[in-house]
């Protein structure tokens, strides 16, 4: 009983309106599996995040694994992304920016009959990281009240992809998503004589799920609506996961006197689903739109569901430039352009508000060359939004990300071809 009071009184203090101290991530983060990482690629991120139906090759497209059936070449990326939170609760201010590798992916065809491409990454899937504090008075005694945490999940992933028939593409792909978050409550005393309160929770969860995703290509020529395949469609699925959980508990009370409980049990991670469409009115604009939903409201820790959290939804459109792709053009004219926007429902409803975020993107393709036959691009991404609001007691992130990728492909495995 002393344990659920203690984290009731926790979430009953972060919910409310607080003095600001300090900040090491958005406290929203806190809920739930912390924030969502929705992250593609570079390229993808730059146009909003939109890009389940983008068919082209030259990069990884982890968003839709059918999309790995247009690679011909041995494709691989590398991203490092730097993010500075700016915080509002009304009163007080706090900026915190930190930089991070945020994903790895290699893929390259095997069997070029049926268009066969297998996929390896490793990418986030969730993100904790805040640190609150509160100065308070209580019986003439100065106590600082901590809150904060660290940790987040990983998706270690495999996939594949196939073209059962021409423009129809078909994939899946298997993820193991794993990882741990340490969540830290202590009361600290100005004055001597006092212990340190401590509480300190770790929370591992590791399961397995499953993305299944399919495009078409040209349905706008199928249909009779246009000469040429400018239109594709693409659609995924989340199958959810069911995570096996366990929740480590340190105590350190003032009588100085530690205590460790270990709790054992599971996690539900909910379905999702997305549509997406590509649009290539020609050979050097490309226009995308995504929507995704997941039910959230199935979500479970232990047996619960948090009462603040709420099923989510995304929508966004984006658009890149290509002035050339010809290797005899000028360099300059190599030279991709993107931008996009989207709008994110999270899955916390927090003092009766939804905590929504609003972003506008941008970025470009710089070509380079390495060596003969190789073809490589540094892809440079600038996302800014807001998230939530200062009414109601809660916060406002002004969030800016910027990823830097290197993305790239050669011939260092031939596929097979039928005889």
């Amino acid at each position: 009983m002393k344990n659920l009071n203690v984290l009731v009184l926790a979430g009953c203090f972060l919910a409310s309106s607080i003095q600001l101290y300090a900040g090491d991530g958005s406290v929203y983060s806190r809920y739930g599996i912390g924030d969502i990482v929705d992250y593609s690629s570079s390229r993808i991120s730059a146009m909003g995040g939109n890009g389940l139906a983008l068919l082209t090759g030259g990069y990884v497209n982890i968003s839709n694994p059918a999309a790995l059936g247009v690679l011909t070449r041995t494709e691989y990326s590398a991203d490092y992304q730097y993010q500075g939170f700016s915080m509002n609760d009304g009163s007080h201010t706090s900026y915190l920016g930190t930089g991070s590798i945020q994903s790895a992916m290699l893929a390259f065809p095997v069997y070029s009959e049926y268009k066969i491409t297998l996929g390896f990454g490793l990418t986030p899937f969730s993100e904790t990281a805040y640190d609150i504090r509160d100065d308070e008075t209580e019986a003439g005694q100065n106590i600082t009240q901590v809150f904060d945490a660290s940790g987040g999940l990983t998706s270690a992933q495999f996939s594949f992809s196939l073209s059962p028939a021409q423009d129809v593409y078909l994939g899946a792909t298997f993820q193991y998503i794993f990882g741990h978050t340490d969540y830290r409550q202590r009361l600290e005393y100005a004055g001597s004589g006092y212990f340190t309160t401590d509480e300190d929770r770790l929370v591992s969860l590791e399961g397995f799920g499953a993305t299944f995703g399919g495009a078409v290509a040209g349905i706008d020529k199928a249909l009779g609506i246009s000469r040429e395949k400018r239109l594709t469609a693409a659609a995924t699925f989340f199958t959810g996961a069911k995570m096996d959980a366990k929740e480590e508990r340190l105590e350190n009370f003032i009588t100085s006197k530690e205590t460790t409980q270990v709790i054992y049990g599971s996690a539900k991670l909910p379905i999702g689903f997305a549509l997406g469409l590509m649009y290539q009115p020609s050979e050097k604009i490309i226009l995308t739109g995504d929507a995704k939903f997941q039910q959230w409201s199935n979500y479970t820790y232990l047996g619960v569901h948090p009462a603040e959290i709420r099923n989510s939804s995304r929508f966004g459109v984006g658009a890149e430039f290509s002035p050339s792709a010809a290797m005899g053009e000028s360099y300059y004219r190599q030279v991709t352009y993107r931008a996009g926007t989207y709008m994110n429902a999270s899955y916390l409803t927090l003092n009766g508000e939804q905590i929504k975020e609003y972003f506008v993107t941008g970025g470009i393709g710089i070509p380079m060359f390495f060596a003969p036959g190789s073809e490589a691009r540094l892809n440079l991404g600038l996302e800014y939004g807001i998230r939530g609001t200062t009414s109601n007691g809660l916060e406002r992130d002004n969030i800016i990300r910027m990823t830097v990728s290197l993305s790239g492909s050669d011939i260092w495995f031939t596929p097979s071809e039928v005889e």
